[in-house]
């Protein structure tokens, strides 16, 4: 079963194939007629404008192609169409510069902005159709000015924002007592060091400003801290 159906697909290639060759051989072959004043041989151009637009993938933009021919007489030739879709054109043979800018609907009704622009240099001379696809780039366009305003030569000044209040609770020392002060501020006026009465109790100082009742609390705290060591046998 496997076979016949070999047989039957390689019987539809080979017809297939043969009537190609046969419309191909039947083909007239293409002339240019230069009998008439100013006439020139032609080529035929296929050309495709590829983009997508990066906020509608597969729009059919429009596009507005012009062709300038460097050599001869420098004509100008406009072409309007759509991107993805083929141009044929017949041109006169020559050096063609192609640029291809890809137009975005405004806003502002019958006006319309630039979005991209594609620029490619091609020559025409062969018989066969020339394919050509632009890729055009993106362009920047800036926002127009509004009316009735001139340009000053200062800089605009801007506002610097107001500084938020911190939703945190701050903290917000005391007053003081008459008289007192707070921990590391210096006092007003520096007093002497008086060893005369007890920095404690205000007794009278036996022994660097410490009275007798206070010296005997520094001491028997110090040999209870740190008691004097035992003599060895």
């Amino acid at each position: 079963m496997v076979e016949p159906l070999i047989a039957w697909i390689g019987k539809k290639v080979v017809d297939t194939t043969a009537d190609r060759l046969v419309a191909a051989g039947d083909r007239k072959v293409r002339r240019h007629d230069l009998s008439v004043e100013g006439a020139e041989p032609t080529s035929d151009l296929d050309l495709i404008v590829d983009y997508t637009l990066p906020y509608c993938r597969g729009a059919k933009a429009p596009v507005v192609v012009t062709l300038y021919r460097v050599e001869g007489s420098a004509t100008h030739l406009i072409v309007r169409m759509v991107l993805r879709e083929t141009a044929h054109l017949r041109l006169k043979r020559g050096t063609y510069d192609i640029t291809a800018t890809v137009l975005e609907l405004s806003p502002v009704r019958d006006q319309a902005t630039q979005h991209a622009v594609g620029r490619e240099r091609v020559w025409l001379g062969h018989n066969r159709t020339k394919k050509v696809r632009i890729r055009p780039v993106p362009v920047l366009v800036q926002a127009p000015k509004p009316p009735g305003r001139k340009p000053s030569g200062a800089k605009p000044v801007m506002p610097k924002p107001a500084r938020k209040a911190s939703a945190a609770p701050q903290h917000t020392p005391p007053d003081l007592p008459p008289g007192g002060r707070r921990i590391g501020q210096p006092s007003g006026t520096p007093r002497a060091l008086d060893l005369t009465t007890c920095c404690s109790c205000g007794a009278p100082a036996l022994y660097f400003g410490i009275c007798q009742n206070h010296l005997y609390i520094f001491m028997t705290t110090m040999r209870l801290k740190f008691p004097p060591a035992k003599a060895s046998d």
